[in-house]
């Protein structure tokens, strides 16, 4: 599957979770050199300093299984304050080694759940915090980080990383 495909079917699945549960949490697939994984991260928005820590965590996880490419699927909302009502999203967020790629749709009723036209964003429009994540070259990890990245990311851990393929 390309990343385009990914991204597609990313946010069909997480419109289908809105429309039943009313709200997504958001998932990361992200491709390695062993396989795929999927990881859920729940956080709480208005907790700036849980969102960092996912990221960082992620960003240790992706260096650790040497990931080549993600794909990103949350529900937020567009600029910097998050309680105007109308400015939901969901955003799927796609980066590769060679690409960057965002697609955004708006929710735009509630009772029932109705979504507006997805939109493409411009590889200039996907936030640098996002290409960052993915692993540039060869990095050090620890033997002590793999443990807590195991303890983490394994079977029963806070952020289990589903292995897909």
């Amino acid at each position: 599957m390309t990343l385009i495909d990914i991204m597609i079917d990313q946010i069909s699945s997480t419109r289908l979770f809105v429309e039943d549960d009313g709200e997504a949490i958001p998932v990361w697939r992200i491709a390695t050199p062993e396989g795929c994984y999927l990881i859920f991260t729940r956080f709480d928005h208005d907790k700036p300093q849980q969102r960092e820590r996912v990221l960082l965590l992620i960003s240790r996880f992706m260096a650790w299984k040497m990931a080549t490419s993600f794909v990103l699927t949350v529900q937020t909302w567009l600029g910097a304050d998050v309680t105007r009502p109308g400015d939901e999203v969901l955003l799927v967020v796609g980066v590769s080694r060679h690409e960057r790629m965002g697609l955004v749709q708006r929710i735009t009723g509630r009772d029932p759940v109705s979504f507006g036209t997805p939109e493409w964003l411009m590889p200039d429009q996907v936030d640098e915090t996002y290409v960052r994540l993915l692993p540039t070259g060869r990095g050090e990890i620890s033997i002590e980080e793999i443990a807590e990245l195991t303890r983490i990311f394994g079977k029963d851990g806070e952020m289990a990383a589903e292995r897909l393929s």
